[in-house]
């Protein structure tokens, strides 16, 4: 005979599985560029999606090279109007450099630069802000001291604290920490290794993905989780004599199908046939470039495989990142039906 409690225990337990909780699902999007002017096709996808939140980078925090100071870089500037009732989340990204040199006044700096951006925009409203670090177990310490400071400021208390969580930091969580904000923000991407060569992809790949999330690490991760989702592709570089060589930011598909200057190889792989200035770039001869993107596939695989584990009630799913060239490989109802897989 089964005890009274614990048939009821299973009876509640199988009724939730076979009657998942329906989730809040807010749509969003991120802009990291350092300018606003009001794009007509981004100001549209936030319309139609609908979009009801937009992280918007306000600025970095890096650090000095002649000081070793920390210095905010890259400000945000607005030359048209934000979207209209959207609620805008302010992000400040922190380089993990800074923690090398803790400043106590660093979390009194950026909440007054932050307030003075906002208070630029009468009327914002701001139900959260987002810090973004890749911290990690050393520098953990130092970051988590920033973010007990900052949340004392004026600018800070009483709206919601996020920030942002790498994959490494779910799996490793015991040695990264737990940052104490008010819930994390998931970045389903950039999880494999970007310096290393060969024809794999380094911004989402869902074996790799599975490999971080498994054993249900999302479902007991100690902090509420949004979910961030890659819009972005880029071109990696791999010089013969030092290997990983950085991004090329503006060479994509038709620079790379020129025949006279890449052979194609392995899958996404271009090899240099002569020495050449492409778009800023000196390639030299045998120099490879990997082209990563991410095809609509891979992306759905990797949204169903991170819904199943997400035990947030109300999450919001942010895109990365509004770009209207970027939005040309992505319709607008594949984004829709990313978002449905999570209701």
């Amino acid at each position: 005979m089964i005890p009274r409690i614990l048939f009821i225990s299973l009876f509640v337990l199988t009724a939730a599985c076979n009657h998942p909780v329906q989730r809040k699902v807010t749509p969003a999007f991120y802009y990291w560029k350092q300018t606003w002017n009001g794009n007509v096709k981004e100001q549209g996808y936030v319309q139609q999606l609908p979009a009801k939140r937009l992280y918007i980078k306000l600025f970095d925090v890096d650090v000095d090279e002649v000081t070793k100071a920390p210095v905010p870089v890259a400000i945000f500037r607005q030359s048209a109007p934000l979207p209209a009732n959207v609620d805008i989340v302010p992000v400040v990204f922190l380089m993990n450099e800074v923690w090398a040199h803790p400043d106590t006044a660093l979390a009194g700096k950026v909440a007054k630069l932050m307030a003075e951006l906002c208070d630029r925009t009468p009327g914002m409203h701001i139900p959260e802000i987002q810090l973004d670090c890749d911290w990690t177990e050393r520098s953990r310490d130092a970051y988590f001291s920033f973010i007990k400071q900052i949340k004392q400021t004026p600018f800070f208390q009483q709206r919601c604290i996020s920030a942002t969580i790498r994959m490494y930091q779910v799996k490793y969580a015991v040695r990264t920490g737990i940052p104490p904000v008010d819930k994390g923000l998931l970045m389903c991407y950039n999880m494999g290794d970007l310096r290393k060569p060969g024809a794999h992809n380094s911004i989402l790949d869902p074996e790799v993905m599975e490999s971080y999330l498994g054993e249900h690490r999302v479902a007991r991760y100690p902090l509420p989780l949004d979910i961030a989702l890659p819009l972005f592709e880029w071109s990696v570089l791999f010089r013969n004599d030092i290997g990983y060589a950085g991004i090329l930011r503006n060479v994509g598909e038709t620079e790379l199908q020129n025949a006279a200057l890449f052979a194609p190889g392995p899958p996404h792989l271009y090899t240099v046939q002569q020495d050449t200035l492409l778009n800023g770039y000196p390639l030299k001869k045998g120099n490879v470039i990997r082209r990563e993107t991410i095809d609509p596939l891979t992306l759905e695989s990797s949204a169903k495989l991170v819904a199943k584990q997400l035990p947030t009630k109300d999450p919001v799913i942010i895109f990365y990142h509004l770009d209207s060239l970027t939005l040309q490989n992505y319709p607008l109802d594949e984004l829709q039906k990313i978002i449905r897989f999570f209701n």
